[in-house]
């Protein structure tokens, strides 16, 4: 954290101060009153529940702590007690492991909330940390730790609590590529809609779908005319990032003028031509109502649409997820399938020093991109020569316990990148729980060393095997077809695309709707999925970054029309010109213009109608450059069979 002037944050101080104390004093606590294994299950509710509801403005985090945090703190508190009833324990950990990972399709806090949850399952439920405490003690330890980490949260908060959501906003103003202003839309409704932040979407919506238009306009043009609409965007930029330090800020009397410049001016001032494309204006609309929106900052909270768009969207998941034709499902699948044969086996050989078998085969086949084994070597070895290289510091080292609270204390410092990375949280569960029953074993510690990593390796093993039998047995294509995913993905969003355009003209579909949205879910998912299919080694090649790309892209667009779908009709009658542009876009038209959005509706009417246009415009480059096309921008025509119904199995 740091202030707008770069200075740092006190807010930061106090949570490393905190912090730090805290790690001492439940290390203290712990040894002292011989209370390691509570204060440790304690420690980890505090850092397993910041990592799963954190990341947005006070208010959104709060409410996702509410209903996800109580049955973390419950998981903890009961999962030592289901060791004592093997089968029990079997079935909470399938269970989990299957339903959290369907949870990617519901968005990506749902996701990181999901693999936590599953995280702390495998941790209380497989490696025997509690079994020998009382269920009270175990849930006092837990809810204390629940409420260690609430503190932390409201600390770091309350004195700003809607930062990361100006943040948010203000990043849709500094960072081009399709998904950044659905991600700030989402963080703002989770906020309250503040009708100031929602115009600042609206403007910045508007400013990015002409920003990206004039960039495909220069693709089409000649060198001095192309160097001209280059010179106005990076003016654009730099008007734009003035802006963006503004609406970071927590209030504004006034902005520089720097801000207030026009982009195009300086760029005609220079000479040359004086007409300028219509995308100019746009382009000057969007930051005019930025300019507004910023200094009057009206907090009022839009009023939310009255529709169905939650319960859509969630049906839509459960219909598009739940079949075999879903690579979330076959992933989802794989990952329980392998996690059973482990638990099989952790149960057989009754060893503390098992502990790490489980953990280990979810750090090789859990992050892997659903239908993919990308980096499962690398991670399979990377967990066996890391669990060895502890057991030999475990070994050397006086005081290895002291390990424990270290690591504790790095992830409660390192939040965002545990969100980021969840093989991180995985390999820092391994590392306490190796520790942890490596004391606790009246063994040798060489012989301990051993057995925990030939247990990594075995439980790593078994990811490997169950992978790669799934792909024999589960429907699914180890040599993928990226042009055919990239042409049924585009196809399946102008379906749905199409249907929406149809019902703003008065068209009653319900059915089409609700057809055209779980095909394109599935196809845009899937789609997401290819990009580590294609490459074995984790290297970014061009051919995974131009699919890549395109998934990102065709997945964002995919969103904004799917929530215009069920939003009121009004909203969608003034989308139709940017749903008509869109068209005309993925069909293979080379026209790249700003549709006639009205700017006169309501901030969301509008946020996601110029959405629209500015993904298309990126799905439009990422697919010319998956199909290998050197001249961008040029015609073409996808061609489809196109059924008269669409049949979802």
């Amino acid at each position: 954290m740091a202030t707008e002037a770069g200075a740092p944050d006190p807010r930061q101080r106090q949570y490393v101060l905190l912090v730090v104390v805290a790690v001492i004093a439940g290390t203290f606590v712990g040894w002292f009153f011989e209370l390691e294994t509570p204060v440790l299950l304690g420690a980890l509710t505090t850092v397993l529940a910041l990592t799963a509801t954190s990341g947005q403005a006070l208010r959104s985090d709060l409410r996702r702590f509410m209903w996800l945090t109580p049955a973390l703190v419950l998981m903890m508190a009961v999962g030592p007690m289901l060791t004592k009833v093997p089968l029990l324990a079997g079935m909470a950990v399938a269970i989990v492991v299957f339903g959290t990972g369907m949870l990617p399709a519901l968005g990506e806090h749902y996701r990181i909330g999901g693999q936590i949850f599953a995280a702390a399952t495998l941790v209380t439920t497989t490696t025997g940390i509690g079994n020998d405490q009382p269920f009270l003690i175990l849930l006092a330890s837990t809810v204390a730790g629940g409420l260690f980490a609430l503190l932390l949260r409201v600390i770091v908060g309350l004195g700003d609590p809607g930062h990361a959501t100006r943040v948010a906003v203000a990043r849709t103003l500094l960072v081009p590529g399709p998904g950044v202003l659905e991600s700030a839309a989402a963080a703002w409704r989770a906020d309250g809609s503040s009708t100031w932040l929602g115009q600042v979407l609206a403007g910045s919506a508007r400013f990015r779908a002409a920003r990206e238009t004039l960039l495909a306009q220069a693709q089409q043009s000649d060198r001095i005319e192309a160097e001209r609409l280059r010179d106005i965007v990076a003016e654009a930029d730099r008007v734009a990032a003035e802006l963006a330090r503004a609406i970071r800020s927590r209030a504004c009397t006034g902005l520089p003028m720097a801000a207030r410049r026009d982009p195009a001016q300086a760029v005609v001032a220079r000479g040359g031509r004086q007409d300028l494309p219509d995308a100019v204006a746009g382009v000057n609309q969007g930051l005019d109502r930025i300019r507004a929106a910023v200094v009057n900052r009206d907090e009022t909270p839009v009023p939310p649409a009255e529709d169905g768009a939650l319960r859509e969207r969630l049906v839509g998941a459960v219909r598009a997820h739940l079949s075999f034709r879903s690579s979330l499902f076959r992933h989802a699948l794989r990952c329980t399938l392998a996690v059973a044969v482990g638990m099989v086996i952790v149960l057989l050989l009754r060893d503390p020093s098992a502990s790490s078998l489980l953990l280990a085969l979810y750090v090789v086949l859990a992050p892997a991109a659903r239908d993919s084994m990308t980096g499962a070597l690398e991670r399979t070895g990377g967990a066996v020569l890391g669990v060895t290289a502890l057991a030999i510091l475990i070994t050397l080292l006086p005081g290895a316990y002291l390990l424990v609270p270290l690591v504790i204390g790095g992830m409660l410092l390192n939040m965002p990148r545990l969100r980021a990375e969840y093989q991180v949280v995985l390999g820092c569960l391994i590392v306490i729980t190796v520790v942890d029953q490596a004391m606790a074993l009246d063994r040798p510690l060489v012989n301990v060393g051993i057995s925990f990593a030939a247990n990594t390796a075995v439980g790593a093993a078994i990811a490997l095997i169950v992978g790669y039998v799934s792909y024999l047995v589960l429907p699914s294509s180890i040599v993928p077809d990226v042009r055919g995913a990239v042409r049924s993905t585009v196809w399946s969003v102008s379906e749905l695309l199409r249907s929406v355009r149809a019902s703003g003209q008065g068209a009653d579909l319900p059915k089409a709707l609700q057809a055209a949205n779980v095909l394109a879910l599935r196809r845009t998912q899937d789609l997401l999925g290819m990009p580590a299919l294609l490459d074995g080694t984790g290297e970014e090649t061009d051919d995974n970054h131009a699919t890549r790309a395109a998934a990102i892209a065709l997945d964002a667009l995919r969103q904004d029309v799917a929530t215009l779908a069920f939003r009121p009709a009004d909203e969608r009658k003034v989308a139709v010109p940017a749903l008509r542009s869109v068209d005309d876009l993925l069909g293979g038209k080379s026209t790249a213009k700003i549709p006639d959005i009205p700017a006169s509706g309501a901030p969301a009417s509008e946020l996601l109608a110029s959405s629209l246009v500015e993904n298309a415009l990126h799905a439009r480059q990422a697919i010319d450059r998956t199909f290998g096309y050197d001249n961008p921008w040029k015609s073409y025509t996808i061609s489809f069979v196109r059924p008269e119904r669409l049949h979802i199995r």
